[in-house]
């Protein structure tokens, strides 16, 4: 479906092309699974999903693969859904089958055909296939270190990267606080002038009383005048307010008045009062701060040397909170399970960490404007001799090349912007861009320069009734100047080149072979995976949104003179009697996410829309399967989805903990016909940040949405870790969840989270009792060392199966299989487990596995998968597990 020039899909679409994909695949050769029912959909769709959890997940997934290929289903395979750790493997798997001489080779087994082998009967026969690697096997493990696989060699380019990105953050943040400061002391230029409110001072002239001059009385002085002032209106104001909504039903008068509240003028007017108050309080604070700081700073010499050390003492804090932000979250999560003081003290002292640590990066960018603004104010000063005492300014500031340096930089900057926006294409395309959106919100840009003209007018006045002609503006043009240089240098930074981003993405593509060739050099576009020889794969990624859709979430048009159309559309349809649900909402739902995919064919949420990845890799160069999965595991983010971080936000963006990426929204992007400059699709921006692109900053607050013309994506894991809600909604009718999820207590909170997204969004409901599971692992810790005797029916506990129910009489079953021990896995992996208590279920945030740990891992993998075949030493299944298990095998052509 296209709207306007805006080529977009709904998901009926791309669901019938991926159907067609998946039949052209069937039809390819034999073993490839049973035929079509009916014109469209495949019967017996069979889709496999791969949870999150790093190199855990990616070696329990590994495992878990390789007995699905024992068994002769990965020919089989329709789909395949992936998330974080999980897409890792997943997704080497499919680059590797869609490369080669022999397309469609599984990689990770010793066979060199990986197509005709046929379905081994019985535990043995099963087992004897995980005997020796394959070479894309030992390739694997040599990087199970993938972050740094060279040690040193690899830690040193890693940190530098880590620094670039904080020092650009730096100086992203200098962007908001040297304006700032610039004001401050543009009305500030003396330490005395910190005692009266500027507001008063460039009013005075008009607060005369009779022959009375407002300089000359004591109240003129007081800082908080103009807040006390706008207090006591917004006080007679909402008393006034008040009596007139009595009136009607107190004495009759004024019954036409209307009934509104939220919506009415007198709330809009309250609202403006009070954000005028506060606006009022906030700006006469800062000269009593800061005569406050400037006074015992002057005073103190050494205070200084103090205060830095307690700077940088609370930068390692914040520090080594964001870092150790998963264990910290492990511990909270552990007290929701466990009763025990110790540990719900330890919940209560994380929960401290994190505030404080959320508090203290805005701390210190606060503490950075308060110094900026103390280096350009004097404490005492001649303005006609020009002669100004600066005790708390640093010595370069006063330097005869200053200036100087400064007009250079201001006039090269200059003329750089004037190459890239006018006399580039390119450039005047952004012009354009930025004339629409002021055609588009003629009245916003209209107020907007309003208000700056007068703001303008404000400071100018401010410069010259708190100084003489005869001097004091030598600061005012550093800090001008300044302002300029940082301003115009700030437009040029990038959203994506700094993060974390590209680090990770070559991390993986290395490690797991995600390119077009063995070696990793040429990339792998989605739209070149070849899906007539590899399942279907689905790449889970989350978009985040926390504030509401300027266009409404079921709005299908990019611009918002169509949003009042669809809501009253919306309202008419349903007073007719339409019960068709629309899109939910995820801000109002409180989710703050929305399930996003990549694929072959397409990339998109059924918020945005879908869009052909062909397009979208037209748009955005750098968009490959390597980039698809690395946003797919960016657990590390300002913004993770469900997950509350609350205050940790800001700490996490500028300390360039991301992850996280911004991607051109799908649905804004333009068909190719209408390319933009260099030959890409363009992009339609509705929001003054996006153009602005002060990204950094909508991470920072959470200023994000799904209708700006960029989308933050981040880990599939913030929304469905493990990848199962996208399979239920392409109504499989065979479902394999490997879980290998950090999951300590044993909580299944990855499942459940996906069985009520399924029942609320899909009405789709699980039957499926997971329980033993739960029971089996938490019987065994603390006697790991015990021997279980074979016969025990825990052996058999690895796994649950289940029904889901499409509606309509439509059934589909359910495999889930866990990461847990129950006693009779090879030798060497109850022996990890003895030495390593947390086994299977350690830390995500230890991503340095050694050849033991992953080992341990894969061979968990690839026993729990071959569990639901019949073992001699266990009793005999429950009837209705084993009733379902002969009907997944049916289905299959396991027999």
């Amino acid at each position: 479906m296209q709207h306007g020039d805006v080529e977009n899909y709904g998901f009926d679409q791309i669901l019938k092309a991926e159907y067609d994909a998946i039949k052209t695949r069937r039809g390819g050769g034999p073993g490839r699974g049973e035929g079509v029912s009916g014109e469209d959909v495949p019967a017996s769709l069979f889709g496999v999903a791969l949870s999150g959890g790093g190199i855990r997940s990616s070696s329990f997934c590994l495992g878990v693969l390789q007995a699905l290929h024992a068994r002769g289903l990965i020919r089989r395979m329709d789909y395949l859904s992936t998330v974080s750790g999980g897409g890792h493997i997943g997704a080497s798997m499919v680059a590797a089958m869609s490369r080669g001489s022999e397309p469609g080779q599984f990689p990770f087994a010793d066979d060199p055909s990986g197509r005709s082998q046929a379905a081994p009967r019985g535990d043995q026969q099963v087992s004897s296939a995980d005997v020796r690697d394959s070479e894309p096997v030992s390739h694997i493990r040599d990087h199970s270190r993938y972050l740094i696989p060279n040690g040193m060699r690899d830690i040193l380019p890693s940190v530098a990267i880590v620094f670039r990105g904080l020092a650009v953050n730096a100086f992203l943040i200098l962007a908001l606080i040297v304006p700032l400061a610039a004001i401050t002391v543009i009305a500030n230029p003396t330490v005395a002038d910190l005692d009266r409110s500027i507001l008063v001072q460039v009013f005075a002239p008009l607060l005369t009383l009779g022959k009375v001059k407002c300089q000359d009385q004591g109240w003129c002085n007081f800082p908080f005048l103009a807040t006390v002032v706008l207090a006591v209106v917004s006080l007679l104001y909402f008393i006034a307010w008040g009596l007139w909504r009595s009136l009607p039903e107190r004495h009759g008068l004024g019954t036409g008045l209307s009934g509104k509240e939220v919506t009415s003028f007198g709330a809009k007017l309250s609202g403006v009062l009070i954000a005028l108050t506060v606006s009022s309080f906030v700006t006469e604070a800062q000269g009593p701060i800061l005569s406050f700081l400037y006074r015992n700073l002057a005073e103190e010499p050494p205070t200084r040397t103090a205060t830095s050390s307690i700077a940088v003492g609370l930068v390692a804090f914040a520090g080594a909170t964001a870092g150790l932000r998963a264990t910290l979250a492990g511990w909270i999560q552990k007290a929701m399970t466990n009763a025990t003081t110790a540990v719900k003290l330890r919940a209560i002292a994380s929960k401290v960490v994190f505030m404080a640590a959320g508090l203290i990066v805005p701390f210190l960018i606060y503490a950075a404007y308060l110094a900026l603004s103390l280096w350009g104010i004097s404490q005492s000063c001649i303005f006609e001799h020009e002669i100004c005492h600066y005790p708390l300014s640093p010595g370069f500031l006063f330097s005869t090349h200053l200036v100087t340096g400064l007009w250079l930089a201001a006039g090269a900057l200059l003329l750089w912007e004037t190459w890239i926006f006018v006399l580039r294409k390119p450039g005047r395309e952004t012009l354009r861009v930025f004339v629409d959106l002021v055609a588009t919100d003629r009245n916003v840009f209209g107020l907007g320069v309003l208000v700056l003209i007068m703001f303008v007018a404000f400071l100018a006045a401010a410069a010259v009734v708190t100084r003489t002609p005869a001097g004091g503006y030598e600061m005012v043009e550093i800090y001008l100047l300044a302002t300029a240089v940082v301003l115009m240098l700030t437009i040029n930074f990038s959203e994506n080149a700094n993060g974390l981003h590209r680090l990770y993405r070559e991390r993986l593509n290395a490690a797991f072979r995600l390119g077009a060739n063995a070696a990793g050099s040429d990339p792998l576009p989605l739209s070149r995976i070849d899906v007539a020889n590899a399942p279907y794969l689905l790449v889970n990624a989350t978009l985040n949104a926390r504030q509401r859709s300027a266009l409404g979430p079921a709005a299908g048009a990019a611009r918002r003179a169509d949003e009042a159309k669809d809501r009253e559309a919306i309202t008419m349809a349903v007073a007719a009697g339409d019960r068709k649900l629309r899109e939910p909402d995820p801000v109002k739902r409180g989710r703050n996410a929305e399930f996003f995919i990549f694929s072959q064919g397409f990339v998109g949420s059924d918020l945005t829309g879908y869009i052909k990845s062909e397009l979208m890799e037209r748009h955005s160069s750098q968009l490959d399967l390597a980039t698809a999965i690395a946003i797919s595991g960016a657990a590390v983010s300002s913004n993770m989805g469900r997950v509350p971080i609350g205050l940790l936000r800001p700490t996490l963006a500028l300390l360039n903990l991301r992850l996280g990426y911004w991607m051109s929204n799908p649905r804004f992007m333009k068909s190719a016909s209408l390319d933009g400059p260099a030959g890409r699709p363009a992009l339609e921006y509705t929001r003054w940040y996006d153009f602005f692109r002060a990204y950094l900053i909508a991470e920072s607050f959470g200023l994000l949405s799904d209708d700006a013309a960029k989308i933050y994506l981040t880990d599939g894991g913030h929304i469905d870790n493990i990848g199962l809600y996208q399979l239920l909604k392409r109504k499989c009718r065979v479902i394999i969840v490997a879980d290998g999820e950090a999951d300590p207590a044993m909580t299944f909170g990855a499942l459940v989270d996906a069985e009520r997204f399924a029942r609320i969004d899909l009405g789709v409901r699980i039957d499926i009792k997971w329980q033993p599971i739960r029971a089996a692992a938490l019987s065994r810790k603390g006697g790991a060392e015990r021997d279980i005797p074979e016969d025990l029916p825990v052996h058999d506990r690895h796994f649950a199966i289940g029904e889901i129910d499409y509606g309509s009489g439509e059934k589909g079953l359910l495999l889930y299989v866990k990461a847990s021990v129950t006693g009779d896995e090879p030798d060497y992996v109850l022996d990890y487990e003895r030495r390593y208590p947390s086994f299977p279920h350690e830390s995500t945030g230890d991503q340095f596995f050694s050849e033991e740990q992953m080992e341990a891992y894969r061979a968990l993998g690839f026993h729990a998968m071959t569990d639901p075949d019949p073992k001699k030493h266990v009793p005999e299944r429950p009837e209705e597990v084993q009733r379902l298990l002969d009907k997944l095998k049916s289905h299959l052509g396991l027999g």
